[in-house]
């Protein structure tokens, strides 16, 4: 079969190093400032060691689902340490977090009849929804707007309806922060509502624990994912343990009662294979080191504050924030991809995102912030940026 013109123009970038500020990109080493590895974590030679150990004790793989012999030691190490590190009861690990809302949602299914999802969230978000058993299709509103949602929730809702708002709690692309706040104090107004957010760019960032953005709203772990109801609005949580925690898969961490609803609702659990052993030893390794090593986080909040400030000075519209997302627009798409390209041709990596979630027609500039970037780095790309602006 002849690929299509649009086939034959991917040329994708091949990478031939771990993920870390300098990275090998198509036999290059670069100043990396894309993807997601925001505490440095991908190629920790602790985390590396525990992959290696993981493939000589257990193999490849278990070659089965959890539900038969395909529960390593590595992979119930994971959700011990998934469920300590989130403060709770019980954790589920699987095999990505774009998966873990898929389960969320399978556990809920008849428990809402209405979805409204961010206009700007995340693909598996919208995916998510075909689990539910839904009244009409879900309805769109405006990026971040808790006044649209309200408006909707008036017009829409027949008495008695229970609504569920899906929402990224730090959005891929622009790393702009949801109003969760403004969002549950809204649906407080409807009798089983629920709020779902997908955590996966803010766990391991935000939140004192670097607990994610609930954390940061001032959630308590004891009211989300449980099958208890301990709060006004039901609160439901995904999160990645391939970004910022430095390991592979997604998680779900709530109460017993919860997590034992999830794994019966769909095959996520019981139908798909279980997460890699030499992974889950890799993951496992790197929540100990999320953990026992809050300095992480303390360097990466000093160099997200220091790069929004010195990106902030060339005019780019960047927002004080403390997410790891650094992201801007310029006049256009072709533009874009010229600075973009600019910048590699002078060793220095940043993506432009298009027709990504959240990230318009016309795309956007997307940098991304380590813990393992030096002052020096984040100066670097700030002189260049300003170089070929």
């Amino acid at each position: 079969m002849r690929p299509t013109d649009d086939e034959s123009k991917f040329e994708p970038s091949v990478m031939e190093s771990a993920p870390g500020p300098i990275t090998v990109l198509n036999g290059r080493e670069c100043l990396y400032f894309a993807g997601t590895g925001y505490l440095g974590l991908q190629a920790n030679p602790e985390v590396l060691a525990a992959a290696a150990a993981g493939v000589q004790q257990y193999g490849v793989h278990s070659a089965t689902t959890r539900t038969g012999f395909g529960n390593s030691p590595p992979l119930l190490e994971v959700e011990r340490r998934a469920a300590v590190f989130m403060d709770s009861e019980h954790a589920c690990y699987l095999v990505t977090g774009y998966a873990s809302n898929f389960a969320l949602t399978a556990a809920i299914r008849n428990e809402v009849e209405v979805a409204l999802v961010d206009e700007a969230a995340h693909d598996c978000l919208r995916e998510a929804t075909r689990w539910l058993d839904l009244a009409r299709p879900p309805i769109a509103f405006r990026h971040r707007d808790a006044g649209h949602l309200a408006e909707l929730l008036k017009s829409e809702l027949t008495p008695g309806q229970r609504p569920l708002v899906l929402t990224d709690g730090v959005f891929a692309a622009s790393g702009r922060l949801a109003p969760l706040g403004d969002y549950l104090a809204i649906l407080k107004q409807y009798s089983g509502a629920a709020l779902l957010v997908d955590d996966a760019h803010g766990v391991g960032v935000l939140g004192s624990r670097g607990r994610g953005s609930l954390e940061l709203t001032g959630i308590a772990p004891a009211g989300i994912n449980t099958a208890k109801g301990t709060q006004e609005v039901r609160v439901l949580q995904s999160i990645t343990l391939s970004k910022a925690i430095g390991g592979h898969g997604g998680a779900v961490a709530g109460d017993r009662e919860f997590l034992e609803r999830l794994r019966t609702a769909s095959g996520w659990f019981r139908g798909a294979s279980a997460p890699a052993a030499p992974v889950a030893a890799a993951t496992a390794k790197a929540l100990e080191l999320v953990m026992s090593r809050p300095e992480l986080r303390r360097a990466l909040a000093v160099n997200i504050a220091h790069a929004r400030q010195r990106l902030g000075a060339l005019g780019l519209g960047v927002e004080d924030l403390p997410s790891a997302i650094v992201s801007f627009k310029l006049t256009s798409a072709a533009e874009m991809q010229r600075v973009q390209q600019s910048l590699l041709s002078a060793g220095i990596a940043i993506a432009f995102t298009r027709d990504y979630a959240g990230a318009g027609p016309d795309g956007m500039l997307r940098i991304a912030i380590f813990a393992t970037h030096t002052r020096e780095m984040i100066d670097e790309l700030g002189t260049a940026l300003q170089r070929v602006l």
